[in-house]
């Protein structure tokens, strides 16, 4: 794991992925125990193309004060994604679609593992929806992206 300035400003961990893996799946996670599922699925991918996973979390600018039981959750996904051999990148930003899309690009990711979101049609509407536009923003590079229940 790389810690760099990205063009923001923003500090981030980036992860550095062996130059000769082809796959390179990319699981985004948020601060719930829910989200094991998807380090289980990415773990899963990557076995099964000869890969390699990386977890991600991305922190705005609104969450730098979670509460201790999220960081907790948080430290427990990311020794999940250790425990399956993966890497674990914590991302800032304020966009998390755009930031994900462009952790994405630059580092040549194939596949996007998400969770299908556990919010109401009212909160996704008020606050944004992230897969979606996820979806939109990494169209055009050849990324698969799996919506996982």
């Amino acid at each position: 794991m790389v810690i760099e300035k990205d063009k923001k400003g923003d500090f981030a961990m980036m992860v550095v992925f062996d130059p000769g893996v082809q796959h390179r799946i990319m699981v985004c996670v948020t601060p719930q125990k829910s989200c094991k599922r998807l380090i289980e699925k990415g773990a899963a991918r990557a076995k099964e193309k000869d890969g390699q996973f990386a977890v991600i979390y991305v922190n705005n600018k609104t969450n730098l004060n979670r509460e201790l039981k999220e960081h907790k959750i948080l430290l427990e996904l990311f020794e999940l994604a250790k425990d399956f051999g993966g890497t674990v990148s914590i991302l800032s930003g304020e966009n998390v679609y755009a930031t994900l899309a462009e952790f994405a690009k630059e580092n040549q990711i194939t596949h996007i593992i998400v969770g299908k979101s556990l919010r109401s049609a009212f909160d996704i509407q008020k606050h944004g929806d992230i897969i979606n536009p996820l979806i939109n923003a990494v169209d055009k590079m050849d990324i698969t992206v799996e919506v996982v229940d």
